[in-house]
């Protein structure tokens, strides 16, 4: 695209335009820079801060330098960063705009470079060729469920995730896309398949509904999760939404009537699915008309992803496991035998950890996640099927449900839910609604209403916080 379309913007980010030329230039200057210091090939190197241009340079920059680009969540404390870096042994470390304690944590065992770090040098020193089996990025998984892992992503694999979403969805040099999903999360799937198509992305620091909206009318598209959807609707000015020709999500579930819901405030807009995750980047995806015709699938597989489910006796309706093998999962988790060989099957495909189904037209429907099944008196049962019912309640903004125990069932299922402004819902009217239309050993035995969920890094609900929360007795539930 730097040859191609060199006067074409590709970031935008306040007053600041970065063309294409300026892109390639200035990451070419930063990666001799890393060179010139000693930067190793493959060797892993950290980067973290808020969103800004020069973070994508960076990013960037580390690869053609033959690096491993390790972006860490801005939002970590000190202790945490250090620990992810530590786990993929960086030293080198690219920071932006971070809290003070964190940049004091890195200062000494650490090589800092601020981001804009030596753009503005030149030189004709040759750059390593890219091999395609070679690392090019590490990708820190949250730790919710134990200690962090990094996955690790090739040249091919990365390249070959961006491919598949570029040529399935709306993608093109004449798309301008909002980013305030932040970057150590969205490069994969936003910024990468926007700048190989030679698109413009206009670069915010975070989310902020009304600077999104503004930002909206200027924009075609944006990439968000189904949390952030939701606030954007209700609260957004729906004139300067409606500029958008088309929407991109992922990361959880979209609850069907916040779907239809976009669709009937805002007709013009498309909405587009896929579903990935951190091990294998897209897998399935869910243009718009496909969700117009069945609005609870994420999608068809990619045309070079093998996918199928593993059935599981204990699940009434035949779901399981999703497995799947693709070109873009990763080439493992980093310096973790043990973890890389457990997520995979026998057969060599990727175990998923999501729980749903595939009909015989192909189409792929979940229901949950391994980790958050709750095994109620032996029975499973799939959390994002009571969540389903709770969204249909009129009363509901957005709904979780997680397991606690039980004496007499081992777990049961509770429903914490935020009500929508100006609805008179109550806690015991919630679980009436569910256990009207569940089946008995579904039926949720408890509910809570909080002001709002608490969230991970990107908006998607945590409901590990949640679990918590109600352990804590933070949440207070009201049992039927």
């Amino acid at each position: 695209m730097a040859q191609a379309r060199p006067g074409h913007p590709a970031l935008v980010c306040g007053e600041r335009t970065w063309t294409y030329a300026d892109l390639w230039s200035q990451s070419a200057a930063t990666a001799r820079a890393l060179l010139f210091d000693g930067l190793q090939q493959g060797e892993p190197v950290g980067l973290i801060g808020e969103n800004e241009a020069a973070y994508v340079c960076a990013y960037i920059a580390i690869l053609r330098a033959g690096g491993v680009a390790v972006p860490v969540n801005a939002m970590l404390d000190a202790k945490s960063v250090r620990e992810q870096l530590a786990l993929v042994g960086a030293t080198v470390v690219f920071v932006g705009k971070v809290a003070s304690d964190v940049r004091q944590a890195l200062e000494g065992d650490h090589i800092i470079h601020q981001l804009g770090y030596a753009t503005g040098l030149v030189g004709s020193r040759r750059l390593p060729a890219v091999i395609p089996k070679a690392n090019c990025s590490i990708m820190l998984t949250s730790g919710s469920t134990g200690r962090p892992k990094g996955v690790v992503h090739s040249h091919r694999s990365m390249l070959h995730g961006c491919l598949q979403l570029a040529s399935t969805f709306p993608f093109g040099p004449a798309e301008r896309g909002v980013v305030f999903l932040p970057l150590y999360a969205c490069i994969p799937e936003q910024v990468l398949p926007t700048l190989c198509t030679g698109g413009t992305l206009e670069i915010l620091p975070g989310f902020d509904v009304d600077r999104v909206a503004e930002a909206c009318t200027r924009a075609t598209t944006l990439d968000a999760v189904p949390t952030v959807l939701r606030r954007l609707i209700e609260h957004a000015p729906h004139d300067k939404l409606s500029s958008l020709k088309w929407v991109l999500f992922a990361s959880e579930v979209m609850p069907v009537n916040l779907l239809r819901r976009w669709w009937d405030e805002l007709p013009g807009i498309e909405m587009h699915q896929f579903y990935g995750m951190t091990e294998a980047l897209p897998l399935a995806g869910a243009p718009h008309a496909l969700l117009r015709a069945e609005p609870s699938t994420v999608g068809r597989p990619f045309p070079t992803t093998g996918m199928r489910v593993l059935v599981d006796s204990s699940h009434s309706d035949g779901s399981g496991e999703i497995i799947a093998s693709t070109p873009a999962r990763m080439t493992g988790y980093f310096n973790d035998r043990i973890a890389t060989k457990s997520a995979y099957t026998d057969s060599g495909e990727l175990r998923t950890g999501d729980v749903g189904r595939i009909d015989d037209r192909g189409l792929v429907f979940l229901t949950g996640r391994r980790k958050d099944i709750i095994i109620s008196g032996g029975i499973n049962i799939s959390p994002g099927e009571i969540e389903a019912v709770a969204g249909t309640h009129p009363g509901v903004q957005e709904a979780v449900v997680v397991g606690i125990p039980s004496d007499r069932w081992g777990e049961t299922p509770v429903v914490v839910a935020v009500a929508r402004p100006n609805q008179a819902l109550s806690a015991h009217e919630l679980v009436r609604h569910c256990r009207t239309h569940l089946s008995s050993f579904k039926k949720p035995s408890a509910a809570a209403l909080v002001p709002q969920l608490p969230t991970t890094g990107i908006g998607k609900a945590d409901k590990a916080t949640v679990r918590k929360m109600i352990a804590d007795g933070v949440i207070d539930l009201v049992f039927n």
